[in-house]
């Protein structure tokens, strides 16, 4: 299955016609290599805001595992919980890109066994920009892997997601401005 065009990402919204929100989440500390490449894919999100495609993209890091005190914020886990509920409702996983592992007790055995969550360099959750941001306006999640039973197992990355907007964008706008519009697009990779 293909990703070029954005209908091929199934479980995801393709049509980005209503309020799209886009909340980033990308990770605090990377190689200078590895940041570039993050600064590429947040500009491409950027120039989808600024065109109308997106209402609302929001760049912000991964939450931290644990809160301390009381706060509105969502901690990690329960961040990735609600990806996890929605990836389900889809016929999906958020593995690779999401992994969890249970780790080992200290060699002196003082230490309770525990489960860590990895999460990926970059995620995307698409949601309702009307909405107040909780799981039922959740529209997607970024990276995902769909579970098929005839085709196997699809993973989609944040790359191929926006590679597929952009091209949905470019093939519907109107033949006199599609130069225009596939230049403004390609010129923020």
């Amino acid at each position: 299955m293909s990703a070029d065009n954005a209908a091929d990402i199934p479980g995801l919204e393709t049509d980005l016609a209503g309020n799209v929100r886009v909340d980033c989440y990308v990770r605090s500390s990377v190689p200078a290599a590895v940041s570039k490449r993050i600064t590429v894919l947040v500009e491409r999100l950027r120039t989808l805001e600024e065109i109308g495609i997106l209402d609302d993209v929001q760049v912000t890091q991964w939450p931290a595992e644990h809160t301390i005190g009381d706060t509105d914020q969502p901690t990690r886990q329960e961040l990735v919980d609600e990806f996890d509920e929605w990836a389900t409702a889809h016929g999906c996983s958020l593995e690779p890109g999401f992994c969890r592992r249970q780790t080992t007790p200290s060699l002196l055995g003082i230490d309770e066994p525990c489960e860590s969550l990895r999460v990926p360099l970059v995620a995307l959750a698409l949601s309702d920009a009307a909405g107040d941001g909780d799981a039922d306006g959740l529209r997607g999640v970024v990276p995902c892997t769909k579970l098929d039973q005839t085709d196997g197992e699809r993973t989609y990355t944040v790359d191929e997601w926006l590679t597929a907007v952009e091209r949905h964008v470019s093939e519907a706008v109107p033949h006199g401005s599609q130069t225009e519009q596939r230049a403004t697009l390609e010129g923020s990779r």
